[in-house]
């Protein structure tokens, strides 16, 4: 049976108490994992996470006593190391045999961290893993192949190369729509892109795009 897990990083928290409550209730997660000051943000919703790792240069002292005092697992690394807290905790997910990876607070905060949370995706897909970006209102994920959208009529849809060409691009169920085209990296063609059937799909011949999905208000 599949593992999925949870990653809490430092970044801005968009998921709810309640919408972590229900990933965990559904059984979509297995485990919840704070990666460093992504401990801090959890504590203030209340939430205790299975495990707290990272450097722990973000978590406060009162907030690791408390988390010692509930028994929580706690895996420290060293301040001088080669990976972020996020990329170890993701290797963590890999030696534990977890098949899928959901990171959330990893938007906001500081710039370089946002753009090498981004890449993990790729990191991880590499690692034979499933991953995807979560929050209430915006999904960002990896398409390898081929990717569908089901019962996302309405939602914003914008593709990014992240191979520097990406080959033979077709896109139905959207309001533009592709046939077998190109896109690259360095342009912008397939930004602000919007879902008009209750079924939606994106294939590629070669290359990596990265997608986002957002509700609309």
């Amino acid at each position: 049976m599949s593992k999925n897990a949870l990653l809490i990083l430092n970044g801005e928290l968009n998921l709810t108490k309640r919408e972590i409550d229900l990933l965990l209730e559904k059984k979509e997660i297995d485990k919840l994992i704070a990666v460093d000051g992504g401990a801090n943000r959890i504590k203030k919703i209340n939430i205790l996470p299975d495990l707290v790792i990272g450097d722990l240069d973000s978590l406060t002292k009162k907030n690791r006593k408390y988390y010692q005092s509930q028994k929580i697992e706690i895996i420290k690394h060293p301040v001088e190391k080669d990976q972020t807290d996020s990329e170890l905790a993701i290797d963590y997910c890999l030696n534990n045999n977890f098949q899928k990876i959901y990171l959330t607070g990893a938007l906001g905060g500081r710039f370089d961290q946002q753009l090498a949370n981004l890449n993990l995706l790729e990191y991880i897909v590499e690692l034979g893993l499933e991953a995807k970006i979560i929050s209430s209102h915006l999904e960002i994920a990896l398409i390898k192949e081929q990717q569908k959208f089901i019962n996302k009529k309405g939602y914003r849809l914008s593709l990014i190369a992240q191979t520097k060409i990406v080959k033979g691009l077709t896109i139905t169920g959207c309001k533009y729509d592709l046939d077998n085209e190109d896109l690259k990296r360095s342009q912008t063609r397939g930004i602000s892109n919007l879902i008009k059937a209750d079924k939606a799909e994106v294939k590629l011949e070669n290359g990596l795009l990265i997608y986002t999905l957002e509700k609309q208000n």
